[in-house]
This record gives structure tokens, C-alpha cells and sequence, in this order.
């Protein structure tokens, strides 16, 4: 565990991988990746996807949570590029109550933490769809740059959709401690959600249940 002011950033592990099925089914999912709503993520297919990012060298799938212990989102960097030293990266609030919230932008604000101040990146690339406003709010408070619109570049719910880009350079960065100070970050004080159950606990209650 990581710790930040709001937030502390986990490992995809146990818990996690129980959320993630979920979130990976929600818009914030579609909206974080720039996808028009699918088939629906199925069990097997989250488990590959958690195995394919901790195998990634380029990149990371790491878990987000209030102080309280209430589960978020998730965090990503990827494509990392080491010769220019960049990378991109993305935040999905799964729990939509938090999205907007100082939370959510601290979850952000660790990834370029551990982006700048421990993998020693120049610069990290963000997108989000033209109408996701809320985002655009997260990327300047964070100190992003707007640096272009890539017009009707997807079909999203089945129209053409620009796509915003924001771009943060390592000098433009200040450091987690300063920018937080600055912000002056507040908790929204949502009370945590009951904790899900893992399928080996629903299997093994079902189970007793027959005996």
C-alpha cells in the first residue's frame, strides 16, 4: 500500500479483482477507454486482463481506496515508451459516487506520483471523450495542458465523438506534496459501500446451504 492524502493506492489483488468485474461492465469502464459499450466483461475475461497487465513491463493496473478503506477505482499507466521516457495515463472511477470528488483526483495525482517521481518519466499523455467534462476538470486541477482535439476520431453510442488531449511535461510537475498543499484536497465523507463477497464465499455458503 501507498499512501496519499485521500487515497491510498493497493495492488490488484483479492478484493480488487472482485470489483474489477463490475467496473469493467459500468460506462466509467467505456468512458476511461474510449470504447462504445460491448459484450459484457465476463469473469474469465477480467482474470486475463489483471494477468496481461501484471505481466505488462510497460505498464500497471494498480487499485485505489479511500482512507476509510472503501474501494474506488483503479489507476493505469501504460505504453510506456522508454526511449522518449512517456507514458499514458488513465483513471476509472468505478464507484460513480466518487467521481468529481477530491478522491477521484488524488487517485490521479499518486499515479503521476509514482509516473514522475519514481519511474523518472518526461511526460505522460490523458484523453477523455468531448462531453466527459467532469474529466477535463481532473486533468487541469492535476496541471495538464490541453494540447488538441481529434475530431469525430471514434463513434461513441453510435455518433462521431472528438477526443480531447492533454498532455503533462516532468518540469511542469511540482510534486505530489506541493500540488496537494495547493489544492487543498478534502474528503467528501461518503460512507463506504458493504463489502462484496468473493465467488469462493458465495460458492462455499451455497454449498453449506445443501448439506
Amino acid at each position: 500500500m501507498i499512501e496519499g492524502k485521500l487515497v491510498d493506492l493497493v495492488p490488484f489483488e483479492d478484493d480488487y479483482a472482485t470489483y474489477l468485474e463490475s467496473w469493467m461492465n459500468e460506462e466509467a469502464w467505456f468512458r476511461a477507454h474510449l470504447w462504445e459499450r460491448r459484450e459484457p466483461h465476463t469473469e474469465d475475461m477480467v482474470k486475463k486482463f489483471i494477468e496481461k497487465m501484471e505481466k505488462n513491463e510497460r505498464g500497471a493496473l494498480i487499485g485505489f481506496q479511500a482512507k476509510n478503506g472503501d474501494p474506488i477505482g483503479c489507476v493505469i499507466f501504460d505504453h510506456e515508451w522508454s526511449r522518449v521516457r512517456k507514458a499514458d495515463v488513465t483513471v476509472v472511477v468505478g464507484d460513480t459516487r466518487y467521481e468529481g470528488t477530491d478522491e477521484a483526483l488524488d487517485g490521479l495525482l499518486m499515479l503521476l506520483r509514482y509516473c514522475f517521481e519514481t519511474r523518472s518519466l518526461h511526460r505522460v499523455d490523458a484523453v477523455a471523450l468531448t462531453f466527459d467534462e467532469v474529466k477535463f476538470d481532473m486533468y487541469e486541477r492535476a496541471g495538464f495542458a490541453h494540447e488538441g482535439t481529434l475530431r469525430q476520431h471514434i463513434r461513441y453510442d453510435g455518433d462521431y465523438v472528438d477526443i480531447e488531449m492533454f498532455g503533462l511535461l516532468e518540469d511542469e510537475w511540482p510534486g505530489y506534496e506541493t500540488i496537494t498543499e495547493k489544492l487543498g484536497l478534502q474528503p467528501s465523507g461518503l460512507e463506504p459501500k458493504p463489502k462484496l463477497e468473493k465467488k469462493d464465499d458465495k460458492d462455499g455458503a451455497k454449498d453449506n446451504d445443501k448439506k
